[in-house]
C-alpha cells in the first residue's frame, strides 16, 4: 500500500510526541528525499533539532522553511527562538523583526522578542514589547509574568504589583507570579503581605526550590521585626538545602541577621562566624604569587565591593579615594554592582583608579583578573552583607587580604589576613578573640567621612518652637531591640512632654499597636508622643528630617554609623552606649574622633542620665546645633588626607611583612 507524504508526516509527528526523535527524523528525510520542498517535513525536522537542543541546525532548517513559505510569520519567530538559544541574539532580533513585519498582531512574537530584550537587559524595549503582547492578548500569562519581572528590574514595584494581580486572575497557582508578587510587596515595604505570598509559594514549589524561598522568608521575617523567627527560618533553609554554595550563602546572611537579635552574645556571634568559615571553606590553601617582593615599591591595592553606588559604604570610601597618594598606591576598584547609578559613574570617572566591572563574572574570572592586575592587597568592603564575594577571599586570591568598612564584625575566614579598626572600636585586649583576622588599628577612627556638597544647613533646634524636647533615631529599625525601646521609654518618662521620632519603613499601625505601643504604655508614656517616619526618598530628605530632632539616640548593641555622622553634621548630638564588641563600639569611635567623649555611656543608666541631662540644657543644645558641623569638619574624622596617609602606612607595613615572608 502506498503511504502518502501526509500520512508519513502524521506518523512522524506522533513519534515526536513520544520523543522518538531518531525514527521521526528518518521518516522526515524519506519524505524530503521524494519532495525536497515539503514544508511540513522541513518544519518538523527543525522542531526535532530544537527539541534536541541542536539550535544551530534548527535555525538553519527554519530558514529553509521560511524560504519555502516567506509569508508565514511564525516560521521567522521559531527561527528567532532557535537563534536565541544558540546565543546569536542579534540575529534572533532580526528574525523577530521579520516575523513582526509579516504578523504585527501576534502576541506570541511580541512576547518572545520582549523576553529576549529582557534577557539582554534592554528593559525599556522589553517592557514595550510585553505591553504590546498584552494589548493583543490580555490573558497572556507568560507576558504578565515577564512584565512583572521587568518592572521589578526597573524598580517599579507598583507596576510589578499591577502585573501580578492581573496575571493571578488567570493563573492563581503560578509560582513565578507568586514569587514576583512577594518581591513587589517587599519593595513597597508591605512586609506582612510579602510574607503571606512566601507562605503560599512554599506550597507551590518543588522541594528542591524550598531552601531559596525559605531564605527569602527569613529576610521578610527580619523586616517584620521577628529576628529570632528569621534565624530559625534560616536554620531550616540551611538544613534542607543540598547545595553547599547555597548553604554557605544562606548561612552568611544568617550571620548578618544575628546582630539584630538581643538573644545572641558577642562571643556566641563570633563563634558562629568561625564555624561558618571552617564549615564551608576550611583552612587557607597554599598559593604562590608572582608579585615582585619589593617592600618599598608602589602597592597595587584593589577595593572589591557590590556597593559602589548610592550606598553608605561610598560615603566612607570616596573621601579616601580622593586623597590616596599615587606614588604609594595604585588603586583598582573591582565593582560588583548589579545596577550602576550616578555614584557608580562618579567613582569610575572622577578618581585616578583602574576600574574593573566584575558584576557579570564568576569567581574564576575575577581571580584571573586579580592575577592579571598583579594585585598586592585585596580589600573587602562587604563582609556578610548582600552581594558579598567572601568565597573569592576564601580561595586566597591575593597575597594580602584585608577586611574594612561595610560589615561590623569578623568575616570568620581563616584566609582573611587582617581587619582594619581602631583603638576605640576594638580596644587592645577586648575584642581580639572575636576575630579570625589580625586587627590593624588606625591612630584615629577607622572611618573617614565627608559631608556632601548638597547637604542642607542645620535647622534651629525644634525645641525652641515646640516647647518640648524631641528625641530621635534614624537608624535601621532592625537595630532597635525591645530592650532599647524600654530604655527610650524610661527617657521619655523622665522628660515631661518629650517626644520620640524614629524611622521604621513598612511599620503598619496594627503592628505598632501590638509590638511597640505596649512597651511605652507600660512605662506611662502615651504612644501619641511617638512619631514613626517611613523610608526617606533621598539623602537630602533624610537630612532635612534631622530638623525634627533635638537629641539623637544611638541604637544598641548594633550602633549606627552613617546615621551618627549625619546627625552630627546636622547639629544633632548623639548619645551612645558602649558595648564589648566592634558592632557596639562604632559610636564610641565616632564620638571620640570628633572630641565628644562626654556623650558616651558605659551603662544603660548612664545613657538615660546623659539623655535626660542634655534635654534639660537648652543653651548647650543651641550651641551644639550651631557648632557641631564645624567641630565635625575640624576633626580627624573628616580629614581625608590625614586618614589616607595613615591607611597607606598600614598597607605598607603589612605589605612589607609579606615581602619578608611573614604572615600576621
Amino acid at each position: 500500500m502506498v503511504v502518502s507524504p501526509e500520512q508519513l508526516i502524521d506518523r512522524a509527528e506522533a513519534l515526536v510526541l513520544d520523543k522518538k526523535y531518531a525514527e521521526a527524523t528518518s521518516i522526515c528525510r524519506q519524505v524530503l528525499q521524494d519532495c525536497p520542498e515539503n514544508i511540513e517535513a522541513v518544519f518538523l525536522m527543525a522542531t526535532i533539532y530544537y527539541n534536541q537542543k541542536q539550535y544551530h541546525e534548527s535555525a538553519a532548517l527554519f530558514r529553509n522553511a521560511q524560504d519555502l513559505a516567506p509569508q508565514i510569520g511564525f516560521l521567522s519567530m521559531n527561527r528567532a527562538l532557535a537563534l536565541q538559544e544558540a546565543g546569536a541574539e542579534e540575529e534572533a532580533l532580526e528574525a523577530f523583526n521579520q516575523a513582526l513585519q509579516l504578523d504585527g498582531a501576534s502576541a506570541g512574537i511580541y512576547y518572545n522578542r520582549g523576553t529576549l530584550f529582557f534577557r539582554l537587559q534592554r528593559l525599556d524595549e522589553a517592557r514595550d514589547d510585553l505591553e504590546h503582547a498584552l494589548a493583543v492578548d490580555p490573558e497572556h500569562v507568560g507576558a504578565w509574568i515577564n512584565l512583572s519581572a521587568v518592572c521589578l528590574a526597573q524598580d517599579d514595584a507598583v507596576g510589578a504589583l499591577h502585573s501580578c494581580h492581573h496575571a493571578l486572575r488567570h493563573a492563581p497557582g503560578n509560582s513565578a507570579l507568586t514569587a514576583n508578587l512577594a518581591t513587589a510587596y517587599s519593595k513597597l515595604f508591605r512586609f506582612e503581605e510579602s510574607f503571606g505570598c512566601y507562605e503560599r509559594l512554599v506550597q507551590l514549589i518543588e522541594p528542591c526550590e524550598k531552601a531559596e524561598v525559605l531564605g527569602r522568608m527569613a529576610n521578610c521575617l527580619s523586616d517584620l521585626w521577628k529576628v529570632d523567627e528569621a534565624i530559625a527560618c534560616f536554620d531550616h533553609a540551611i538544613e534542607i538545602s543540598t547545595d553547599m554554595h547555597q548553604k554557605s550563602a544562606l548561612a552568611s546572611t544568617r550571620l548578618f541577621v544575628l546582630h539584630y537579635s538581643p538573644q545572641w552574645s558577642s562571643s556566641a556571634i563570633a563563634a558562629e562566624h568561625r564555624r561558618w568559615g571552617i564549615t564551608y571553606f576550611g583552612v587557607s590553601p597554599q598559593r604562590t604569587f608572582s608579585n615582585s617582593r619589593e617592600p618599598d615599591r608602589p602597592m597595587r591595592v584593589a577595593y572589591l565591593s557590590p556597593d559602589l553606588r548610592i550606598h553608605a559604604v561610598v560615603f566612607f570610601l570616596q573621601p579616601v579615594l580622593a586623597a590616596h597618594d599615587p606614588s604609594q598606591v595604585s588603586i583598582y576598584l573591582y565593582s560588583d554592582v548589579k545596577k550602576p547609578d550616578a555614584v557608580t559613574r562618579q567613582l569610575k570617572d572622577q578618581h585616578a583608579v583602574q576600574w574593573r566591572d566584575c558584576s557579570g563574572l564568576d569567581d574564576d574570572a575575577v581571580v584571573q583578573q586579580l592575577h592579571d592586575d598583579q594585585i598586592d592587597l585585596l580589600v573587602d568592603l562587604a563582609g556578610h552583607t548582600a552581594g558579598n564575594r567572601l568565597p573569592l577571599f576564601a580561595r586566597r586570591s591575593a597575597p594580602v587580604q584585608i577586611s574594612w568598612i561595610g560589615y561590623p564584625n569578623s568575616t570568620g575566614l581563616q584566609q582573611m589576613d587582617y581587619r582594619i579598626s581602631d583603638g576605640w572600636a576594638d580596644p587592645p585586649g577586648l575584642t581580639e578573640q572575636l576575630h579570625t583576622e589580625a586587627l590593624l588599628r588606625m591612630p584615629d577612627s577607622f572611618l573617614c567621612y565627608r559631608p556632601g556638597m548638597d547637604f542642607p544647613e542645620p535647622a534651629a533646634p525644634p525645641c525652641q518652637q515646640n516647647g518640648y524636647i524631641t528625641f530621635g533615631s534614624f537608624s535601621n529599625f532592625l537595630k532597635v531591640t525591645p530592650a532599647m525601646l524600654e530604655l527610650w521609654a524610661h527617657i521619655l518618662a523622665a522628660v515631661p512632654g518629650s517626644r520620640l521620632v524614629f524611622r521604621a519603613r513598612g511599620l503598619t499601625e496594627s503592628r505598632f499597636q501590638t509590638t511597640i505601643a505596649p512597651i511605652f504604655l507600660h512605662h506611662g508614656v502615651d504612644p501619641e508622643r511617638i512619631t514613626v517616619l517611613g523610608h526617606a526618598r533621598s539623602v537630602v530628605e533624610n537630612l532635612l528630617d534631622y530638623g525634627k530632632i533635638d537629641i539623637a539616640l544611638d541604637t544598641f548593641p548594633y550602633h549606627g554609623t552613617t546615621t551618627t555622622c549625619e546627625a552630627l553634621c546636622m547639629g544633632v548630638p548623639v548619645i551612645t552606649l558602649a558595648g564589648d564588641a566592634h558592632v557596639s563600639r562604632v559610636g564610641v569611635s565616632l564620638l571620640n574622633s570628633v572630641g565628644m567623649p562626654e556623650l558616651i555611656a558605659e551603662t544603660p543608666e548612664q545613657y538615660q542620665r546623659l539623655a535626660v541631662g542634655l534635654a534639660g540644657d537648652s543653651s548647650r543644645l543651641l550651641a551644639l546645633r550651631s557648632g557641631l558641623r564645624e567641630l565635625l569638619l575640624a576633626s580627624p574624622l573628616t580629614d581625608n588626607v590625614r586618614f589616607a596617609r595613615h591607611l597607606e602606612q598600614i598597607y605598607r607595613q603589612v605589605w612589607q611583612r609579606w615581602c619578608c615572608g611573614e604572615t600576621q
